[in-house]
């Protein structure tokens, strides 16, 4: 079974759309609050069978849904949106907090010469999940596209989405809003050329900054032959994808990177200098910080979304790195902010 949950906003007009005329009643029954989180919440599984009877009568009623969405689908990612001023830090705000939206589907930014790929998927426990895969990877797709496309105001528009090939005999469409779909592709993801990162979000209201900056120091690595800085990008990246699903492990990662834990130490100490605690500590101050210093988020809600149990283990660990507990940071730099 496909582990995880989802908001609710993320099905946000389902019952619309789907064959199945018990789809209401199924979603109220399997959705149950959290308080992690602003909206409540339904398993993964659960949605993977609501979008089977729609995946069955044709992929392409599920983009006629995914279309008709628009970015009602954003849940508490909407107002985050609000805070970044330009296409590149939407995408940071959709890399660093989607697992409070959709915490099973996983997203990785990297280089591909001009361009940023954004690739994606989903954790799955077994071979058996598949099928409800692929189908929830070609929604999650289409989402971006269609929710990032609404919110910024047509900015944001991707060169193409990729598919791997169908395992399970699944007929994508050609195209989304315009956008090719190319469904014999080695990695399911979105292709986006760094200029579009570049344009205004019109619906801009603070200001959020550095996917952009992120993204060209990528690239420039890149082409510049700098792999370890590439290697770092790519496993912080997946650090903090996976923090709020509790797979953070240095085992996974290892089989993600198709070798062994202690294969995989040893790379990190020759070519990267680093441990695997370290880039775990890295990535964590990535997520949490921001989160913190925008002050819509409870304690509760970060420590869960930075991978603690609880909030004791979070307020420990940051007063281990940082010398003080999240609230007295916050504060401080409240007070920094007001000398300025």
């Amino acid at each position: 079974m496909i582990q995880g949950v989802v908001e609710t906003a993320a099905i946000w007009g389902m019952p619309k759309w789907s064959p199945d005329g018990n789809c209401q009643e199924a979603i109220q029954q399997a959705s149950t609050s959290n308080p992690y989180t602003m909206n409540p919440e339904i398993p993964l599984a659960d949605v993977c069978r609501l979008l089977l009877p729609m995946a069955e009568e044709g992929p392409e009623l599920i983009a006629g849904w995914v279309d008709d969405q628009s970015e009602n689908h954003a849940g508490v990612l909407g107002s985050l949106f609000q805070e970044a001023p330009n296409v590149g830090a939407m995408l940071s705000v959709l890399l660093r907090y989607n697992p409070l939206h959709a915490a099973p589907i996983v997203w990785q930014v990297r280089p591909q010469g001009d361009y940023i790929f954004l690739s994606s998927w989903v954790e799955i426990d077994s071979t058996k999940d598949e099928h409800a895969a692929e189908i929830v990877a070609g929604t999650a797709l289409m989402q971006v596209v269609s929710g990032l496309g609404a919110i910024s105001e047509g900015a944001f528009k991707p060169t193409s989405l990729h598919l791997t090939p169908s395992r399970v005999g699944l007929r994508w469409p050609s195209h989304f809003q315009s956008v090719p779909i190319n469904v014999d592709s080695p990695d399911t993801g979105v292709l986006i050329h760094r200029d579009v990162l570049a344009r205004p979000n019109p619906g801009y209201r603070k200001g959020l900054t550095g996917f952009t900056q992120q993204a060209n120091s990528a690239l420039d690595a890149y082409k510049q032959g700098d792999l370890s800085a590439v290697l770092k990008s790519e496993i912080k990246g997946w650090i903090r994808a996976t923090l709020p699903t509790g797979r953070y492990q240095l085992t996974r990662l290892a089989e993600r990177m198709h070798c062994d834990k202690r294969t995989l130490q040893r790379r990190l100490a020759r070519d990267l200098g680093v441990t695997f605690q370290c880039l775990l500590d890295e990535s964590r101050d990535e997520v949490v910080l921001p989160m913190l210093r925008s002050g819509v988020f409870s304690v509760s809600l970060i420590s869960n979304h930075a991978g603690f149990s609880n909030t004791g283990n979070f307020s420990r660990y940051f007063s281990q790195r940082f010398g003080c507990s999240p609230l007295s940071w916050c504060a401080e730099q409240d007070l920094v902010s007001s000398i300025k």
